[in-house]
């Protein structure tokens, strides 16, 4: 299909971002949202996400607190790819998209790219939909090691995937954050399913997108590049194929009972080439809600609601033979969320639980062989430049990880009421969260990673009995036949007796001598949480003053937090037109229970093999034992203290304007020391310290207005972020092999690093500056087109080169051979700054007076720029212009 690039050129000037209806100033002092009742008061709260004293801003909120409120005509307007909500988040100030976002992969994933919030790690914002928190507890870094490892299966730093077509509003909060709101050191997310309570509606949606619809950047290596490991003759653009199905029903029962559902269904095949021949990767996800709505009677409000969120992906490991792996994930949840007016004040009650998992099904061990006859399929794999080639087979075997949450959090709302001469609104609550966590690998999962060539012609390699992790010699003829054809014996002086011999042969005779064992494991932790916060928002004339403060507990660290959330705001000329923000706060980490997990976790060790007269032996225990044990024993948790200072003001007609300036500092940050010697146990302990440290700051300054039917905002930040990278030096002595990589920095030096000492070196090389601009227009009641700009600055960080690095170890006995192990390969490189632009067209057709037809179109990258995700100086493809078109059925 021929895609419409000129339709696309010619709207260019068209298009733009909605962000919310405008809102009159009047002079009547609004009445106060918890002095209303029932669907008055729901109203009130949606109004106060985009109202301050009158004065509308946009998607930022000119207020003390700090958030972003995108209600669904932005959501609908904003161009989008697969949906997910966190493309949308991506263009608030103080909020980062990963790089992998950008790549060719990306064009088959369908899970939600990774987001950064005021700098901190993506697993350190909170999540929520209706109050359900969905974040992975586990271990949510292992989603940028994707499926490559036996001790991991990338789950994600969410548990589930959430569709923007089953919300109708997303809250962003990045400072002066609640005290409502723990568990993160980040940001907070909180999604809003569609009420029930509005007319009936019906609507089914089909949307699209496919690699012949798309444009490409092949890029060459440079001739010089040691990065030229691609033969350019090979690249091909990508095979795929990515539907998405909607189905939405709203009935309003009568004015007690409302029913919802909707179904979001996506798909995604891509092909890939692997070992020479074309492979198919399949992904699916599924956003399913059911919610249920009762108002004005025996309570006044209450909200049931049902969440079913698979994941599934069926993958292979790239040139690898016989690595065909499935992976399952995602969540099912429950939400009973309900509200009571009393006399004084308003309860608001919400009791979730949730479900989530993370598994992984494939061929239990891998192998590492030597290219060499009857493994020889290595010949087809891009292995670069290396001077060892391997023939790699096999997968990381089975891993299944359960995550169990329940929550139930009660929030009093008093009565505005006064004191003093002063105003006073008060909001406390308590929260109390229980966490369970199974972890279960049912067998052992072996890595062959020493491969070894028998040579020997007088004593063949006799494999014991060992016939997978054994290969011995395979001839045409027997070698008795050959020597009788070649006079009696084979002289492999001579060239013909040697050249008669290799052709016999037709699989070279190898075995391991060595090996790293993932063990078998069962881990069951549970985690209790209890916190309590209370606010009391004042006013005194132009002064407005929030004092709030959150206490934090749980069983595991054992530590007593308290969190103090102070800010305030000042109406410099009485006038709701110019405010000035201040405040200091502190946020705990989280991500506490994937602590506890670690303390039960059993590392990966080595075996070796001695071989005596050809004749293989049986596997030992290496001197490499893997016996570490983690310990969090009296240490105190991480936490963030934030500074944060703003000033919004309203023109007339020009819109309005806000600047920011946010600064943390992070403090009692985990690093670690390990034991020199066993304990009499026979492990060596890891103890965790809060020696760490660290620091992020950003400026920020947004605007937006509205003129006409033209809806225009703009944001732009600089930012840096800085994590102590301690004096802890890695090493296979001091730290599980599991937990191993190799970080070679820009002047070519290299040195083994923890994971997390990898991910301080990505923070610290964060985008510092980034932008977002977006414009919508409705030129009329049945067409209306949206723009939106991004742009992120240059800077540097580690990549993956895709490459493995052998890494000596201790001997395994006094007369065998030095043995070695393979980590992966990290490197520094030089990220190009990206300017990126996306353009939505929306048409709507009516066929009658309750009936209509809306035909969308997306157009990701519309310049069909370069993303910058090939590596400096290597061989590869990027993703250029995209389009996705979609067509809807509704029924008002």
């Amino acid at each position: 299909m021929q895609t419409p690039t000129t339709l696309a050129c010619l709207l260019l000037l068209s298009q733009g971002v909605y962000a919310a209806e405008q809102q009159q100033q009047t002079e009547p002092k609004p009445q106060p949202c918890n002095e209303l009742k029932n669907e008055q008061k729901e109203r009130c709260e949606a109004l106060e996400h985009i109202e301050v004293k009158g004065q509308y801003i946009g998607i930022e909120v000119p207020e003390v607190i700090g958030r972003s409120y995108l209600n669904r005509d932005f959501i609908n307007a904003t161009p989008k790819g697969n949906g997910d909500i966190n493309e949308l988040i991506a263009l608030l100030p103080g909020v980062q998209l990963s790089n992998e976002a950008y790549s060719i992969g990306s064009l088959a994933e369908i899970s939600a790219p990774e987001i950064s919030i005021s700098g901190a790690q993506p697993w350190q914002t909170g999540f929520s939909l209706d109050g359900l928190n969905y974040n992975n507890r586990i271990d949510p870094g292992s989603s940028s090691r994707l499926s490559s490892s036996s001790n991991d299966v990338s789950g994600g730093v969410q548990s589930m995937n959430v569709n923007s077509d089953v919300v109708e509003s997303i809250t962003v909060y990045d400072h002066n954050i609640p005290a409502e709101f723990g568990g993160f050191s980040g940001g907070i997310v909180d999604s809003k399913t569609k009420s029930v309570f509005t007319n009936d509606s019906y609507s089914f949606g089909v949307r699209g997108n496919q690699s012949s619809w798309g444009s490409y950047h092949f890029i060459e290596a440079e001739q010089d590049s040691s990065q030229q490991s691609v033969d350019q003759s090979t690249l091909e653009e990508p095979k795929y194929e990515k539907i998405s199905y909607n189905l939405r029903a709203n009935k309003q029962i009568n004015e007690r009972h409302g029913l919802m559902m909707s179904v979001n269904y996506l798909t995604s095949d891509i092909s890939d080439l692997s070992l020479g021949e074309v492979k198919t990767q399949s992904r699916k996800n599924i956003n399913a809600i059911v919610k249920y709505g009762y108002r004005n009677g025996w309570i006044d409000a209450l909200d049931l609601i049902l969440m079913y969120s698979p994941y599934e992906v069926d993958d292979f490991i790239t040139d690898a033979k016989d690595s065909d792996f499935h992976l399952e994930g995602g969540a099912i949840g429950a939400v009973a969320a309900l509200t009571e007016h009393f006399d004084l004040a308003t309860w608001h009650s919400n009791l979730n639980f949730s479900m989530s998992d993370s598994s992984r099904e494939g061929p239990a061990h891998f192998y590492n062989w030597l290219q060499a006859k009857g493994k020889d399929w290595g010949q087809y794999a891009d292995q670069g430049d290396a001077q060892t080639r391997y023939s790699r087979q096999g997968g990381y075997g089975a891993l299944d990880n359960t995550q169990y949450t329940t929550s139930w959090k009660n929030t009093l709302d008093f009565k505005t009421f006064e004191f003093a001469g002063t105003e006073h609104r008060i909001k406390a609550g308590i929260e109390l969260i229980r966490q369970e966590v199974e972890r279960e690998r049912i067998q052992n999962s072996y890595g062959y990673d020493s491969p070894i060539i028998w040579s020997s012609a007088s004593t063949p390699l006799n494999c014991s009995g060992y016939t997978l992790d054994c290969q011995a010699i395979e001839t045409t003829i027997s070698i008795d036949e050959l020597a009788a054809q070649l006079g009696g014996e084979i002289d492999f002086n001579n060239k013909d007796h040697n050249k008669a011999y290799s052709n016999n042969v037709t699989a070279t005779a190898q075995y391991f001598n060595g090996r790293l064992v993932t063990p078998a494991e069962y881990i069951n932790a549970t985690l209790n949480r209890a916190s309590f916060y209370a606010t009391d928002s004042i006013t005194l004339g132009q002064l407005n003053l929030n004092l709030g403060m959150r206490y934090e507990y749980d069983d595991f660290l054992a530590n007593h937090n308290i969190a103090p959330r102070i800010s305030l705001g000042y109406d410099v000329f009485n006038d709701n037109r110019t405010i000035i923000s201040a405040g200091v706060n502190r946020y705990y980490d989280s991500a506490i229970i994937g602590y506890k997990v670690k303390e039960q976790q059993r590392f990966s060790y080595r075996e070796y093999r001695p071989i005596e007269n050809g004749y293989l032996q049986g596997w030992l225990p290496s001197n490499y034992t893997g016996a570490f044990k983690y310990r969090f024993d009296d240490v105190n948790t991480p936490y963030d203290d934030e500074l944060a200072l703003g000033i919004a003001h309203s023109f007339e007609k020009a819109g309005n304007i806000s600047l920011k300036y946010v600064k943390r500092k992070k403090h009692q940050q985990f690093s670690q020391v390990t034991d020199e010697e066993a304990g009499s146990d026979g492990y060596k302990y890891i103890y965790m310290t809060n020696e760490g440290d660290g620091s992020s700051e950003r400026y920020s300054i947004s605007w937006s207005a509205q003129f006409g039917s033209h809806s225009l905002w703009a944001n732009a930040s600089y930012a840096e972020n800085k994590i102590s990278n301690d004096e802890y030096s890695a090493s296979a002595e001091n730290t599980p092999l599991d937990e191993l990589v190799y970080y070679v920095n820009a002047s070519g030096s290299g040195k083994l690093v923890t994971l997390g000492q990898l991910a301080q070196i990505r923070t610290n090389f964060g985008t510092p500056v980034t932008g977002a601009l977006g414009w919508n227009v409705d030129w009329s009641g049945s067409f209306s087109t949206g723009l939106n700009v991004t742009y992120s600055g240059s800077y540097t960080s580690a990549v993956s080169t895709g490459a493995s690095q052998s890494i000596g170890l201790e001997k395994s006995c006094a007369s065998c051979p030095v043995e070695s192990s393979l980590v992966d390969e990290y490197e520094e490189r030089e990220m190009r700054a990206r300017t990126m632009l996306g353009l939505s067209l929306r048409y709507s057709h009516n066929l009658t007076k309750t009936q209509s037809i809306d035909i969308r179109a997306d157009i990701s990258n519309l310049l069909n720029a370069r993303t910058y995700t090939v590596n400096e100086g290597a061989s590869g493809i990027e993703p250029g212009r995209m389009f996705w078109l979609g067509v809807t059925y509704k029924y008002d």
